[in-house]
């Protein structure tokens, strides 16, 4: 009887393989008790990176060479291998551009773009011209003759009734409005109202009053000569000695007309002594040895003023009640009997005396 050979395969739960993540060898199997799905290892592949056996899809992360792609060309195939996006351009022979839509030579340019005539070069043909009109110049004599031309928009009619030139701006030259006067920049179309060759007069710039006459020339105005009649007259030259008084005559400068007649031309040093300065001087005490009358009357506090200065030095400051009896005063009261009891010395005469009620001691009656 032959051997038996019996293969067993790895298992494991889903979770269980997903958390070990082993790498199967080449041919070998893997399975999934809870999902009754099978892995083959191909020696390389983690076993999340493998596809189930019984999921034909490639697994999810896997890398194939360009020569791999059977049914691929070789454009194809460039694509795929370019290393960046010029190279892939290259690839497909769409040029260097990064194909950024805008108007420069590093942009490329819409499907759609419509080209304006400043992105146009070359020549244009003769089909994509509009038709062209050739615009006349009429002389004409008045407006009656230039509305009725037949013109079109651009013809000019020069008008010689006015000196103007007229455009036309429609197709309707019968329309007064539709033609347009061109006046050059600084050109005068009219003046003071008027048209043509123009005369002006004073009038016409509102001085129709004024005289022509040079300013030297121009007279006295009415006004002017009212203002002067207001106004004093020619005065008469007078002498240097004299002045021009308020009441519009010349008279002399001096001392009276200043109301200073009494006044004597003397200098301040030469001045007399006036009448009534000497009275009132001598009714003043001299500084030296002065003389005084009446009572003189000093101030209380005379500073540096001693009774010397008064010629009373041997005067004493005291009362009159309060001053002793002076030495001659004592002398002269020696020399007198008391009232009361005198005594008397040497012969003492009576005359015409009457003594009445006494004696009288050292005598015989």
């Amino acid at each position: 009887m032959p051997a038996i050979t019996v293969l067993k395969m790895r298992q494991g739960t889903a979770s269980a393989w997903t958390t070990a993540n082993p790498i199967l060898n080449s041919g070998e199997f893997g399975y999934e008790t809870d999902t009754t799905k099978i892995k083959v290892g191909n020696g390389t592949a983690t076993w999340t990176a493998l596809a189930y056996w019984d999921d034909k899809s490639a697994p999810a992360v896997h890398t194939h060479t360009a020569s791999q792609i059977s049914d691929s060309t070789a454009t194809g195939r460039s694509v795929l291998t370019a290393a960046d996006a010029a190279a892939a351009r290259t690839a497909i022979g769409a040029g260097t551009s990064n194909l950024v839509i805008g108007t420069t030579g590093t942009t490329a340019m819409a499907g759609n773009k419509t080209f304006s005539f400043a992105e146009i070069t070359g020549q244009l043909g003769t089909a994509q011209l509009p038709a062209l009109a050739i615009n006349d110049v009429f002389p004409v004599t008045s407006q009656t003759e230039m509305l009725g031309l037949t013109a079109q928009r651009g013809d000019m009619a020069i008008r010689s009734d006015t000196g103007k030139t007229y455009v036309l701006s429609t197709d309707s030259p019968a329309t007064l409005a539709d033609w347009l006067e061109l006046a050059a920049t600084g050109v005068v179309t009219s003046v003071a109202g008027r048209t043509g060759a123009v005369v002006l007069t004073k009038s016409d710039v509102g001085l129709s009053n004024v005289d022509n006459t040079s300013d030297a020339n121009k007279p006295v105005s009415t006004a002017q000569q009212t203002a002067l009649n207001a106004k004093e007259g020619t005065i008469a030259a007078g002498t240097t000695a004299q002045v021009w008084r308020g009441d519009k005559t010349w008279v002399t400068a001096d001392k009276t007309l200043v109301g200073l007649a009494n006044v004597d031309n003397t200098s301040d040093a030469n001045k007399p002594v006036s009448s009534a300065t000497q009275t009132a001087l001598n009714a003043k005490a001299n500084l030296a040895s002065p003389t005084f009358t009446g009572t003189v009357t000093l101030p209380s506090t005379t500073n540096g003023l001693t009774k010397s200065n008064v010629g009373l030095a041997n005067v004493d400051n005291t009362s009159d009640a309060s001053k002793p009896v002076s030495t001659a005063q004592q002398t002269a009261l020696n020399a007198k009997a008391n009232s009361a009891s005198p005594t008397f010395t040497g012969t003492v005469t009576l005359t015409g005396t009457t003594i009445v009620g006494g004696t009288i001691d050292g005598g015989t009656p």
